[in-house]
């Protein structure tokens, strides 16, 4: 007994002392790699400097600016031409916010002077521009990060500088291409503003990487520049991000997905009683079966005039033993609902409703309305579905201020029904049959990874953000909800070191919490229930990944999982 107490304590020791060196060899490799990487942040963040001026003069195509090397205005740099329209407060506080701004295009700038500068206008007519104003707001830039071929911990390590900043909205990407024309054409498709490309080539000593910027606008590139890191930082910088590698031995089956992709469900839709896998992936739905251990697709589709899937959810609508699909997608702040049946070989849309968000809710289909730029509108309604029509159904009884992807309806073990919901900063609440509240959370579960930006009259105040909650799994008695650990404390911008997935169980009288998964590696981003398995995905941090991913692969793919609930 003594000898495993020793035992014990001198493993805890070693650990502590590896976990210690790491962050010292991190320490004294700091200068070296700022000397690299904080070269490619400094060239990024040099175009985004937030300034503010106006235009002078216009002649064709071309105008004058006050802006110029003082200011740290370069050649390359974009702004935004406006005028100012009416005054506008806050909608409760009636607090004075500023001007409506009235967009009158783009400039570049094309020469420098000390105070003033030369640009062309990129978008607009040039009438327009005459005593107009400009900026580049102090907003964060949407910017698609593409790690390409670079070495996952180099790249990811430059990614964190980037999030650390604050500057940067960073859109992950598993595009695996060279070609230019793809990359704009996905950076478009998210929304981002500006495409930052990655390459990297080893030497002997040292590996020299590229960062190439592009507008996506025009798919114009602004910027090229290398720098060359060291080997030895590579390889240290390896070594130490290691000593937090996710364990997942508990998994039946593992899959890494090639692709990125956040959302999941699992359905049967050609009524042979085999659960078959669903993922979202851009606009493309793909269902998989599993046979042999390995994923086998069975169908794919598009969904038209889509930029991402926000949620899905599976439901046998006709009562037939066969599943269909329900999706909501997001395009251009435009959100829209989808209802897929498999009819002969090919998967047809046979309900579709703009403006609208919709999910499962038990056996029956549930909708609320989507207000453009603001997020949920009214209340949450049922969708009844008789003779190949859909109407709309009686309001769903909630509690104030829950939406339709907050809740799930639980039930106690002496029958009484209740409501799980979700608030805004990631904590649980449960409502009784009367709408009060009975129970909260000790602590939040760690945010929500799918976040909307409202959009602002001026480009200059940012108003906030609505989010597409977690899923909360409603199973018999229990709930299930997962739960994300950051990789340091409440740091959740540099990302999340392990998930799990928590049973909740209202008694009736409390709610008692227990663990049904831990330690899932990275970012719980949804998960479902067939019989007795839960099939969870996953998105590692970039440098996270299990032992059989080989260097060279994207960094931005996913993992699916397969667990067993037998005996937990």
């Amino acid at each position: 007994m003594k000898i495993g107490i020793l035992t014990l304590i001198l493993s805890s020791c070693i650990i502590a002392f590896i976990a210690s060196s790491a962050v010292s060899q991190e320490k004294e490799l700091k200068p070296g790699h700022e000397a690299s990487l904080n070269a490619l942040k400094d060239e990024l963040m040099s175009y985004f400097e937030p300034v503010s001026g106006k235009i002078i003069s216009v002649e064709g195509n071309s105008v004058k600016i006050d802006i110029g090397e003082r200011k740290a205005a370069k050649p390359g740099m974009r702004l935004h031409a406006f005028k100012e329209g009416v005054s506008f407060r806050h909608p409760v506080t009636k607090e004075f916010l500023g001007k409506v701004e009235l967009p009158v295009g783009n400039i570049e700038i094309a020469a420098t002077y000390a105070d003033e500068s030369l640009a062309v206008i990129t978008k607009g007519k040039p009438a327009e521009f005459s005593n107009s104003k400009i900026k580049i707001p102090a907003v964060k830039i949407k910017v698609l990060f593409v790690q390409g071929n670079t070495d996952w911990f180099l790249g990811d390590s430059y990614y964190q500088m980037l999030k650390e900043s604050g500057r940067f909205e960073l859109i992950d990407t598993g595009i695996e291409t060279d070609d230019i024309s793809k990359i704009i054409s996905e950076a478009r498709a998210k929304g981002a503003a500006a495409a930052l490309v990655l390459r990297s080539e080893d030497a002997k000593d040292h590996v020299n990487l590229t960062q190439k910027l592009f507008w996506v606008g025009d798919s114009k590139q602004f910027s090229a520049k290398d720098v060359q890191v060291d080997v030895a930082y590579v390889k240290e910088l390896r070594f130490k991000l290691a000593l937090f590698g996710p364990r997942e031995g508990e998994a039946l089956l593992s899959f890494r997905l090639p692709f990125g992709t956040r959302r999941l469900a699992v359905g049967d839709f050609d009524g042979d009683d085999k659960p078959d896998i669903v993922l979202a992936s851009g606009n493309s739905i793909m269902i998989y079966s599993i046979a042999d251990s390995d994923l086998k697709i069975l169908w794919d589709f598009k969904v038209p005039s889509t930029g991402d899937i926000l949620w899905i959810d599976t439901i046998d609508v006709n009562k037939d033993r066969r599943d269909e699909i329900l999706i909501t997608s997001m395009h251009d702040g435009e959100v829209a609902s989808h209802i897929y049946e498999l009819r002969g070989s090919e998967f047809i849309r046979t309900w579709h409703s703009k403006d609208s968000f919709i999910r499962k809710i038990g056996n029956e289909i549930a909708t609320q309305e989507y207000r453009k730029g603001e997020g949920y509108e009214g209340n949450v309604f049922s969708l009844s579905h008789s003779g190949g029509t859909y109407k709309k159904g009686a309001d769903l009884k909630l509690p104030s201020g829950v939406n339709i992807y907050d809740f799930q309806i639980v039930k106690s073990l002496d029958g009484k029904q209740a409501i799980l919901a979700w608030d805004d900063r990631g904590y649980l609440n449960l409502y009784n049959e009367k709408g009060l509240r009975i129970w909260i959370s000790p602590e939040d579960f760690g945010g929500f990874s799918e976040k909307v930006k409202r959009d602002s009259p001026t480009v200059m105040v940012e108003r906030g953000e609505w989010s597409v909650k977690d899923r909360l799994i409603a199973n018999g008695s229990e709930a299930l909800a997962p739960k994300r650990k950051p990789l340091l404390g409440m740091a959740r911008g540099l990302g999340y070191k392990s998930s799990e997935i928590k049973r909740l169980l209202w008694t009736g009288i409390g709610m008692e919490e227990m663990n049904l998964l831990e330690e899932i590696g990275g970012e719980i981003l949804d998960y479902s229930l067939v019989g007795d398995k839960i099939v969870v995905l996953s998105k590692p941090i970039l440098w996270l990944r299990p032992k059989n991913i080989l260097k060279g692969e994207s960094p931005f793919g996913t993992m699916l999982y397969i667990f067993s609930l037998k005996g937990r």
